[in-house]
């Protein structure tokens, strides 16, 4: 990542022999599908007006989860109406302390615990919005790649390269700062589904084609 060729640099690593790869995904695979989005909102049973906000990462203090809960508390004080899923390793009902913080804040009807699921384009097509809540220990995280390759806007926290990806077309945040994280959110939501929406859209997977190809990391 362009975070870490700067860390290593500072700490002394000779600058000369540094060469910046990014990752590169498979623009086929990863792309708009609207029968999977169909398919997916099916499965969880989600009313069709409600707005579905999407998070993907192995529950771990880096993640920062409890940030996320934390901004969509503050989001359903305002009386918004959402839905929010969670996927990845640890991420469930066995989950006790996740669990806990999610009835703590009073957002047991808003949240849904998916666990690990390996089909990440079906998830990215089927949410609105994708968040990346991370607070520290990001490089290149691919997930916000994975959902702006399917045309999915995201709201990430500035750690590691996430702000270099999604550049103008997301939105960015500081790390551990619920406040800020939930006002984005709650600024954007009315633009979901308008021709402003559907051009951000299209310029998320444009900039994952002409930057972050496959065969430009080859």
């Amino acid at each position: 990542s362009k975070k870490a060729k700067k860390i290593y640099q500072a700490e002394g690593y000779d600058k000369k022999k540094f060469t910046y790869i990014p990752n590169g995904y498979d623009i086929s695979i990863l792309k708009s599908d609207k029968i999977k989005r169909k398919n997916f909102r099916n499965k969880i049973k989600i009313k069709k007006k409600i707005i579905l906000i999407g998070n993907v990462a192995r529950y771990d203090p880096k993640k920062d989860h409890a940030n996320l809960l934390k901004a969509l508390s503050l989001l359903k004080l305002k009386n918004n109406n959402f839905l929010c899923i969670l996927v990845g390793t640890n991420v469930n009902k066995n989950n006790i302390e996740l669990n806990s913080l999610i009835k703590k804040l009073n957002l047991s009807n808003n949240i849904k615990l998916l666990g690990q699921n390996n089909d990440i384009s079906e998830i990215m097509n089927g949410i609105d919005i994708y968040v990346q809540s991370s607070s520290y220990g990001e490089g290149f995280p691919n997930v916000v790649a994975e959902a702006m390759s399917c045309g999915t806007p995201c709201i990430v926290t500035d750690v590691g390269d996430a702000s270099y990806i999604v550049d103008k077309i997301g939105w960015v945040v500081p790390p551990n700062d619920e406040t800020r994280l939930f006002r984005v959110i709650e600024s954007i939501a009315n633009q979901i589904g308008t021709n402003k929406w559907n051009k951000r859209s299209n310029d998320a997977r444009l900039r994952i084609i002409q930057n972050f190809n496959i065969k430009k990391m080859i």
